[in-house]
């Protein structure tokens, strides 16, 4: 586990490497490979990976074993099981599509209006960034994680992700990158602050079962970064949910 800095640590790291990685795209453009960057998010996946698995043992914890026993694991992969099966119910991929594919139509419409051309290029760099920073499971697991007193470092991860994805961003829209740092900052600190909440009232077996579906998650999206496989992330977030839920219903029992 990451010491603590402060609450909200991971947020304010995150924010800060998009206004610094769009500060960079402005000043020298894309001189930054595909190659290279395509390495680094490689590099960046291997830790995804380390600190899922370091999560994901959570199951094991002593405060969840003094609830379930040794059926930790069994509570935890059941809860994965069934929240995949709820997330596909949903639909949760298709939406998060719908989602940027709504944003772009926004884009598309307000540009008919015809404004000028340096202000079609302000609207769709913002939208672009909005979308392509607020929709991945790593910051929200990662502002999850920090909100529970567990560290930054799922966030720094994503700051790494977030500060070489607006350079490139910048480099191509301009200086409009920089607004959707203001969009991460509420996004990021409004879950940080529901996890804040959570591991206040949440009892120390919850929290590790909560942490240990994250880590499991947190595996599957480092897989997928990985390019070796593309393993379901999205759709089995409800998870989160379900595995304190358990334990809890456990404990009333």
């Amino acid at each position: 586990m990451t010491p603590q800095i402060f609450i909200g640590a991971g947020t304010v790291i995150n924010v800060s490497s998009i206004l610094v990685g769009s500060v960079i795209g402005l000043l020298i453009g894309q001189r930054l490979s595909k190659e290279a960057r395509t390495a680094i998010t490689t590099v960046l996946s291997l830790v995804v990976i380390v600190i899922g698995v370091d999560s994901g043992m959570d199951f094991s914890d002593a405060a969840l074993a003094e609830v379930v026993g040794d059926f930790g694991m069994v509570v935890v992969m059941l809860s994965l099981v069934v929240g995949t099966l709820i997330g596909r119910g949903l639909r949760l991929p298709e939406r998060l599509d719908r989602l940027g594919q709504w944003g772009r139509r926004m884009v598309m419409r307000m540009r008919r209006k015809d404004p000028a051309p340096g202000d079609r290029d302000d609207l769709e760099g913002f939208v672009t960034a909005v979308l392509i920073f607020c929709v991945g499971p790593l910051g929200l697991l990662g502002a999850l994680q920090d909100g529970l007193g567990n560290g930054p470092s799922q966030l720094c991860i994503n700051a790494v992700l977030d500060g070489f994805t607006s350079i490139a961003l910048a480099s191509t829209f301009g200086a409009s990158v920089m607004g959707s740092a203001v969009v991460q900052f509420i996004y990021l600190g409004t879950v940080t602050f529901i996890g804040y909440l959570a591991g206040g009232m949440l009892p120390d077996p919850e929290v590790a079962a909560l942490n240990s579906a994250g880590g499991i998650i947190l595996l599957s999206l480092g897989f997928t970064m990985t390019g070796i496989r593309k393993l379901p992330v999205v759709e089995v977030l409800p998870a989160l949910v379900l595995a304190p839920a358990a334990v809890w219903v456990i404990s009333l029992l």
